[in-house]
């Protein structure tokens, strides 16, 4: 009777959960509870499986990127594994290298195979698209379409992914609309982290166009279990949220969502004119749907803007992390009257309420900056919350009256500092690496991580 009452809990069970809805532990796991007679069937089975391809790694993570070697065959051993073991895929990354031209084609050809494989059988967890910009030069009409067309049917045939990323692609922005509305649509209520780096191009658009393609544009209400985006600021970021505000100012049921994280990046190819920047407005319109809402913004740059700074940070933007990275100076813009200094930067941050919410501040300044101290001690002291502070300038110029003002009178909150230092190595330098060391122990012992690297020499904390 205890059999029978088992056996039938487990039909119903059975009948509830699909196995290839349950997570895939790892077989090491696996291997670890079962008993020696099962154990060495397991061995068997992955015995197999390595004959088969070379490991059963497939249960982690599946890489499609073909080589030379093997796109010159004519039986591909990746297409043969990925016909056996698709549906175990859970995990998959699509990486697309430079590759001579006339091997494009093929790559193409075995690309939309591959995509029509896994959406016939499988049920992925995350995945990756990585620069398949590559597969898009000189590329026809027909075969564009053949591929597109191939990860629209894939990515509808996908309803439990939970991370999605598009890394250099630059598929057309119409194109991009209709990828992303796919996912809203099959996948809204799974996916927690997107990322769209170099993910469309923007197009010139005059005021009837730029109405009718934001019309289709999804909006983050359609994907509810988000938590974590990761994009370009592009049209398709502006225009999202800004639809976003107009879709939930018109909606009944209103609720908080969940979004915790926005990482922006911010380059030089980004044009200012033209564009629909996020507004004060929109930023606090944000702020109260995500209560927990983290704004990270990068720039890199090759000559630092006043322009462009005010244009992407605004007052009450909810920055907790900024990277400013200017490693790389256009002598093009050399003596220019709008080259920005660092003082300038932080006394827009400041205007912006910026030190309200930062908490890690990373700088990379290609110029020298003459007096370290009286730039960046003051703007350090306003954020009251500044955890983590990273420096990366190409002088060391009184070096010494920085540690000793952090020394003396340290931000409270400040807990790690990295300062790095390049240049050519003389006794000057050699001074420095001597303050350094000097002051790293006094530091740590008033409870601040400390750590000074200087590029020509090993790092000496």
């Amino acid at each position: 009777m205890a059999e029978w009452i088992q056996s039938n809990e487990r039909e119903k069970y059975d009948k509830q959960v699909k196995w290839c809805d349950l997570p895939s532990p790892a077989l090491e796991m696996i291997y670890s509870f079962v008993s020696r007679e099962d154990q060495v069937n397991l061995s068997l089975v992955c015995r197999k499986w390595s004959e088969g391809f070379g490991s059963p790694s497939v249960w982690k993570t599946f890489r499609f990127t073909l080589t030379e070697s093997q796109l010159s065959m004519e039986m591909c051993p990746v297409m043969k594994f990925v016909r056996k073991y698709s549906s175990m895929f859970r995990h998959l990354e699509i990486h697309l290298f430079i590759l001579n031209e006339h091997l494009l084609y093929t790559w193409n050809r075995r690309f939309i195979e591959f995509l029509k494989l896994l959406t016939s059988n499988s049920q992925l967890i995350s995945v990756k698209f990585q620069g398949l910009l590559w597969c898009f030069v000189d590329i026809d009409t027909p075969t564009y379409a053949d591929i597109f067309r191939a990860i629209a049917n894939f990515l509808g045939s996908q309803h439990h992914l939970k991370r999605v990323e598009f890394r250099q692609c630059l598929f057309g922005y119409q194109e991009g609309v209709k990828l992303l509305k796919n996912l809203t649509e099959n996948t809204g209520g799974s996916l927690t982290h997107l990322v769209l780096r170099g993910f469309h191009r923007d197009e010139p658009q005059d005021e009837g166009q730029h109405s009718n393609r934001t019309q289709n544009l999804p909006t983050f209400v359609d994907l509810p279990s988000l938590t974590t985006l990761e994009i370009d600021y592009s049209f398709i970021f502006e225009n999202m949220f800004t639809r976003q505000s107009a879709v939930i100012e018109t909606s009944k049921n209103f609720q908080t969502r969940i979004l915790l994280k926005i990482i922006i990046f911010v380059y030089d190819f980004i044009k200012v004119e033209g564009s629909q920047r996020l507004t004060t407005s929109d930023w606090t319109f944000l702020k109260q749907l995500y209560r927990n809402l983290q704004v990270e913004v990068n720039f890199e740059t090759i000559s630092p803007s006043r322009q462009r700074a005010e244009f992407f940070i605004v007052p009450y933007m909810p920055i907790t992390q900024l990277n400013y990275d200017f490693t790389h100076y256009s002598f093009t813009h050399a003596n220019h009257s709008s080259l920005m200094e660092i003082d300038a930067l932080c006394n827009h941050l400041l205007a912006c309420k910026t030190n309200d919410h930062l908490v890690s501040l990373g700088l990379k300044w290609v110029l020298p900056i003459p007096d370290l101290s009286s730039s960046l001690l003051p703007f350090l002291h306003a954020c009251k919350k500044l955890k983590r502070f990273e420096l990366f300038i190409a002088s060391d110029n009184r070096i010494d009256v920085l540690l000793e003002s952090l020394l003396e009178n340290r931000p409270e909150s400040l807990e790690r500092v990295l300062l790095n230092f390049s240049g050519r190595e003389d006794e000057d330098r050699t001074a420095s690496m001597i303050l350094a060391t000097k002051y790293v122990p006094l530091l740590e012992s008033v409870g601040l991580n400390l750590r000074v690297d200087f590029n020509f020499r090993k790092t000496i904390i």
